[in-house]
């Protein structure tokens, strides 16, 4: 019996990888989309979602860019932060609009790596990014956000987004009048409608004159992204966390794809 278990572990070896290398076969399209991160490496990953660190990790793959999530403090600092609360770990639990920007900073937010900031907006755009680098900011403003406030969270939007004119900014929320007065402001970047349905968002894009929809790729067919670019809007798809719906996204045809799978899909796209 011992003879054989180096015959049994080398033909399990060797079916692992046939197995791997057919799960990773190439993917050969006309035109390749627009790959971004989600919050940098995405949230299976071990890094803390939108720090640097995860940023600078998605970014070292071939890929154009990543999406980072955008909130604003009690003292009015744009962070990148994904939750609207702060667990228990982090040993100062609570809305991070309820909190400044250095009570943010010094809570401990990894779970992984517990020395890893939240960093203020414009701070983690001043790094050292390769130019063209896509930025896709969702933006997040408390839902019972105040007028004065919201005033406050557009206007430092649009300054710290025009701060940085080498970066290509894709702007996404779920509020079509936050959308409509960033365009109004000047905003330097492009705005996309995150939305719930693909047939309500296509015509709320065109009504709003927009870029674009940020769209869960379950709520959207492949029919209606292409009506969609038929229309010259631009589709963002996300909620890929895997080889598998990595394929599946792809056969979409969406414009743009985010993914917490950055590895895989570069892997199956040859990049």
């Amino acid at each position: 019996m011992k003879k054989k278990l180096p015959l049994v572990s080398l033909s399990l070896v060797v079916i692992g990888l046939v197995v791997w290398k057919y799960v990773h076969r190439p993917v050969n399209l006309e035109k390749q989309p627009i790959i971004l991160g989600h919050g940098g490496m995405g949230v299976r990953s071990p890094y803390t979602l939108d720090s640097k660190r995860s940023i600078e990790v998605a970014l070292s793959f071939p890929i154009e860019g990543t999406e980072i999530d955008v909130r604003m403090t009690f003292d009015n600092v744009l962070i990148a932060y994904h939750d609207e609360e702060l667990p228990v770990h982090t040993g100062c639990p609570g809305k991070v609009w309820e909190k400044t920007y250095p009570e943010m900073y010094e809570c401990s937010h990894g779970v992984f790596h517990k020395a890893e900031p939240t960093d203020a907006l414009d701070t983690l755009l001043s790094n050292s990014w390769k130019d063209g680098t896509i930025f896709s900011l969702d933006l997040k403003p408390e839902s019972d956000i105040d007028s004065l406030r919201l005033i406050l969270f557009k206007s430092n939007v649009t300054n710290v987004v025009n701060q940085f004119p080498q970066f290509r900014f894709l702007i996404e929320s779920q509020d079509l009048n936050l959308l409509v007065s960033l365009k109004e402001m000047g905003v330097k970047g492009e705005l996309f409608y995150y939305a719930q349905d693909g047939e309500s968002a296509i015509k709320s894009v065109k009504k709003k004159q927009l870029a674009g929809i940020s769209i869960n790729a379950a709520n959207m067919t492949k029919q209606q992204i292409s009506e969609a670019k038929t229309a010259n809007i631009t589709v963002m798809i996300w909620g890929t966390g895997s080889v598998f719906s990595n394929r599946k996204f792809l056969d979409l045809d969406a414009d743009i794809i985010q993914t917490d799978a950055i590895k895989s899909m570069v892997s199956i796209l040859e990049r």
